[in-house]
């Protein structure tokens, strides 16, 4: 039996998307962090730019990590798709999970994942607009930067 293989995603275009999104969301008067994760949650790359809030560095790790985890787990590529996903009514918000239970989760838009020749090879997580549609917007801008790269 041979041994699965699968594509990883290089620091280099980790940090280019990282950038893209940082520079993205500078643009348009916002100051955000972008968080860049391997498939297996593991931090490769996280750019703050000066001004961004103290908490964008720990909830774009969060969106970044949740969407490469349950986006995983259900086949779904974004945190707006985990929370579309979810029945209203449970939880936080839309979210059937109660408050924090397991560490680095997020509920928030901004975080989708980075795929290549149909493998999950990481995720990027945005904050620090003032709401989760800007921060995915500027995460989108980060991917489509690499996009090309990924194939």
């Amino acid at each position: 039996m041979a041994l699965e293989t699968q594509p990883v995603l290089p620091t280099s275009l980790a940090m280019k998307a990282a950038s893209v999104s940082v520079e993205s969301c500078a643009s348009q008067g916002y100051k955000v962090t972008a968080t860049v994760l391997n498939q297996e949650g593991n931090l490769l790359i996280v750019i703050r730019n000066q001004g961004a809030g103290p908490h964008t560095i720990e909830n774009s790790f969060n969106k970044a990590y949740t969407s490469v985890s349950f986006g995983r787990a259900y086949n779904l590529n974004s945190t707006r798709a985990i929370i579309a996903s979810t029945k209203p009514g449970k939880g936080i918000g839309e979210f059937p999970l109660p408050a924090s239970p397991l560490k680095g989760l997020s509920y928030s838009v901004g975080g989708i994942n980075l795929s290549s020749n149909g493998f999950l090879i990481g995720s990027i997580g945005v904050s620090g607009s003032p709401n989760g549609d800007l921060d995915e917007n500027c995460a989108r801008n980060g991917l489509n930067a690499i996009q090309a790269e990924l194939r």
